[in-house]
């Protein structure tokens, strides 16, 4: 959530909306946890660790944060792949368009090492 909260601040700085918070009032303010990501039509906080699966059903990494462009607009996520009981993960960047929703399951056309090529995330 770290990573989350920092993009989220950087969103908000970007957009001026710092400046002004203390003119608006309570009900024009959002948790970004509870913002909608469009094209899985859930919330953050409902994304943030689900686990990812290759389309043949395997498993292959967890979804850490959502990762928002300066102007507030989520664009990508962070995931671990690989390791062993948290040894050995790396976080990678995978974009929106990359991963599709089918029921509960966030699933990804690519194999594990072409998940573990993916960028890299360092928070």
């Amino acid at each position: 959530m770290k990573t989350l909260t920092t993009t989220a601040l950087a969103a908000i700085m970007a957009t001026g909306i710092a400046g002004v918070a203390t003119a608006q009032s309570a009900t024009d303010l959002v948790e970004f946890d509870k913002v909608v990501i469009e094209p899985f039509g859930t919330t953050v906080e409902k994304i943030e660790d689900t686990d990812i699966y290759t389309t043949g059903g395997d498993k292959i990494g967890e979804i850490e944060d959502v990762l928002f462009t300066r102007d507030g607009k989520a664009m990508a996520v962070s995931a671990e792949v690989g390791g062993f009981l948290g040894i050995g993960e790396k976080e990678v960047v995978i974009n929106l368009d990359q991963i599709s929703r089918e029921n509960d399951r966030m699933i990804v056309d690519m194999t594990e090492d072409e998940m573990k090529a993916l960028p890299e995330w360092k928070d």
